[in-house]
């Protein structure tokens, strides 16, 4: 058969995966149909399978695409599953970072119902805020199958601003429900620690490098690739019209319907239009601005 013949020595350079093989015979059996249906049009034999294979365009593009995906993948799930273990510094301070928090456990829990003094309520507050910073600074200073490991100076900055805000938080209720401190000057004190962390966990976000590993990068590329082709496609002059208008017609059927429904049976059953067009929309977007 010309047409088997002639997929097989376009892919004669690939590795006959059962991927790639599904892949064949689905351009084949279109092939020939084209074929067919040329032939019953007048054409020759010759002049029909020329025409046909000419609509086909460079097929081997959409085969290294999918090739490049498919091996990104492979690539990434084979990182995924070898996981970086735990080297014996990480262990450790993990391990501190649980003891600490099971004793902020305990002394809470012996606060309440042993009738210790209230000041075990803060030292729980403490002990789970340094828990925290723990966690935070030795998972970030761990390498991930992701990730490469933050620099110690940057993730102690990181542990310090989770500490101060577990801290505030932590003062706060504690002198609200076990001080008999009034609730708005317990909310200062966890401002006070707060809102300084906050301020410090942006800058550090704004700043923060990429740590990503090379085959993440290359998942996160060809993300950004799928997302530059749906933006393409909102700068479509044509889309963004078609969009427009069909987006226009749909909120004006939507809202005029909600009036009606509002004016003459009552406005507590009229808002299940405007909940409707929501999900349309989207599916205007997705079947308007991502097709090619």
């Amino acid at each position: 058969m010309k047409e088997k013949v002639y997929v097989d020595r376009l892919f004669a350079d690939y590795d006959a995966t059962p991927n790639l093989c599904d892949f064949k015979e689905e351009i084949t059996v279109n092939l020939c149909e084209r074929v067919k249906e040329f032939i019953s049009q007048g054409m020759t034999e010759d002049e029909a399978f020329e025409k046909a294979a000419a609509e086909l365009g460079d097929i081997t593009v959409i085969a290294d695409d999918a090739a490049r995906q498919k091996r990104t993948e492979t690539i990434g799930q084979m990182y995924m599953k070898a996981k970086a273990p735990f080297t014996k510094r990480t262990a450790a301070g993990l391990a501190a970072a649980t003891g600490f928090l099971l004793l902020a456990a305990g002394a809470a829990l012996l606060a309440v119902f042993g009738g210790a003094e209230n000041t075990l309520y803060y030292f729980a507050a403490l002990l789970l805020a340094l828990a925290c910073g723990l966690y935070t600074y030795f998972g970030l200073t761990q390498e991930t199958a992701a990730h490469y490991p933050m620099k110690n100076g940057r993730a102690l900055a990181y542990g310090v601003v989770c500490s101060a805000g577990f801290l505030g938080a932590g003062l706060a209720v504690a002198l609200f429900l076990f001080g008999g401190w009034t609730l708005p000057a317990a909310l200062v004190v966890k401002a006070a620690l707060l809102l300084p962390a906050i301020c410090c966990l942006i800058y550090l976000l704004i700043t923060e490098a990429k740590r990503h590993k090379p085959w993440l990068k290359a998942i996160i590329a060809r993300d950004a690739e799928a997302a530059m082709t749906f933006h393409s496609g909102m700068a479509d002059p044509v889309k963004a019209a078609r969009f427009g208008i069909m987006s226009g017609a749909l909120w004006l059927f939507a809202i005029s319907l909600f009036v009606t429904l509002g004016v003459f049976i009552g406005w507590n059953v009229s808002w299940p239009p405007l909940l409707f067009a929501l999900p349309v929309q989207t599916l205007m977007v997705n079947g308007i601005l991502r097709k090619k």
